[in-house]
């Protein structure tokens, strides 16, 4: 599941909140202090706190803006439209209401008609691109889609018979890592409701951890010629598109060395918090690190791991041809995998399973002069490992 979202069963109306004491009760509170007092003043307290009152609920339930009260109807008959159509998805379960999504934005029915709904399909122990992207795109043009976008694009592209490959490029391109899974770019999709209203649709594939928190933990690995295995998981998401430009989805450059030197430590984190058995040093286990690597982010670069005279992997050495060459710090020692970040999060990498503490790509430290004290994780030299 998309680790940017919060969800909820769905429904048309907004998420129930906890109600505030009532007046009543405030009024109750008050008298009870006031006893001894006057007869005038428990009344004016009575009054001022009712006045507040008043005002208090009108700062937190403002009156939504015109413009979502034109348009909601109509993004309630498209969510209802999706409902009734679901059946069509039927490696997805039932949908939930999604807000605050990376993507699509699915703001909150009160700040916008573009409320969100979800599904997620379970966890599959293959991948199934091809029949996702085909049944995702069956229901899509049933709702009125038309046109999708795929990173790289500049403007969507009208549907066609290679907008079922499109789709399944985007569920393998480069991955981004959220600590806990890998996920794709999403494959975005567009077009107008039966009742006019423009739509919007993201799809986006993951690649998810053995270790998840939320569950019993897996028997772990401990063979070091293999990392744990992982499952694979969907998510669509879809609302009208009032508010929002097209929907295309970007990427970071990973031409820029840097950026696949960043993904490189993004895998190293993600996978020692998804083998927490195995030593987290340990050559083999480096290798078959770098390899998943290679195939995910598309290097065709050097990516060599220098076992040092313990048979341990503490330097990679790391070359883009004719662009850049740096020997990487890939640890010095095991307490830097349990460092927190208190500023962003208490966690340390062996727990978010990211090397910048809370975000992606943010491994890279600092260019350093010498190897010879170890540096810290991140930390490189321009040059080889000498």
């Amino acid at each position: 599941m998309n680790s940017e979202i919060q969800n909820e069963p769905a429904n048309d109306q907004p998420a129930p909140v906890k109600p505030r004491a009532s007046t009543g009760k405030i009024v109750a509170r008050v008298i009870g202090f006031s006893c001894l007092s006057t007869l005038i003043i428990p009344i004016w307290i009575i009054s001022q706190i009712i006045s507040y009152s008043n005002n208090l609920n009108a700062q937190v339930n403002p009156e939504p803006d015109p413009s979502v009260v034109a348009l909601s109807p109509m993004a309630t008959e498209y969510k209802a439209q999706v409902t009734e159509k679901a059946s069509m998805l039927s490696s997805f379960n039932e949908p939930t209401v999604a807000a605050f999504n990376r993507g699509i934005p699915c703001p909150t029915e009160d700040q916008s008609p573009d409320s969100c709904l979800m599904f997620s399909t379970d966890e599959f122990e293959e991948r199934q691109d091809a029949k996702i992207c085909a049944e995702v795109l069956t229901f899509a043009k049933e709702l009125g889609f038309s046109h999708d976008s795929i990173p790289g694009d500049t403007q969507m592209q009208k549907l066609s018979g290679k907008s079922q490959a499109r789709c399944e490029t985007v569920m393998t391109s480069y991955p981004r890592s959220v600590g806990w899974g890998w996920l794709s770019p999403a494959y975005y999709l567009q077009g107008t409701a039966s009742n006019g209203a423009p739509i919007a649709l993201q799809l986006t594939g993951g690649q998810m951890s053995a270790v998840d928190y939320s569950e019993a933990l897996p028997e772990p690995n401990t063979d070091t010629s293999k990392l744990a295995a992982e499952k694979y998981q969907y998510d669509v998401i879809t609302s009208t598109n009032y508010d929002f430009p097209d929907p295309i989805d970007t990427i970071p450059d990973y031409t820029d060395s840097k950026i696949q030197l960043a993904a490189l430590l993004d895998t190293f984190a993600y996978y020692r918090r998804s083998n927490p058995e195995l030593p987290v040093f340990n050559a083999d286990f480096a290798r078959n690190m770098i390899a998943d690597y290679k195939l995910k982010f598309r290097f065709d670069g050097k990516v060599e791991a220098l076992v040092d005279s313990m048979g341990e992997v503490h330097m990679v050495h790391f070359v883009d041809p004719d662009k850049f060459e740096a020997c990487v710090s890939v640890g010095a020692n095991e307490k830097e995998f349990i460092k927190e970040f208190p500023e962003e999060i208490e966690l340390g990498m062996a727990e978010s399973g990211l090397p910048g503490g809370a975000v992606e790509l943010g491994g890279v430290g600092t260019n350093v002069a010498s190897l010879k004290a170890r540096p810290t994780f991140g930390n490189y030299m321009l040059g080889s490992c000498k």
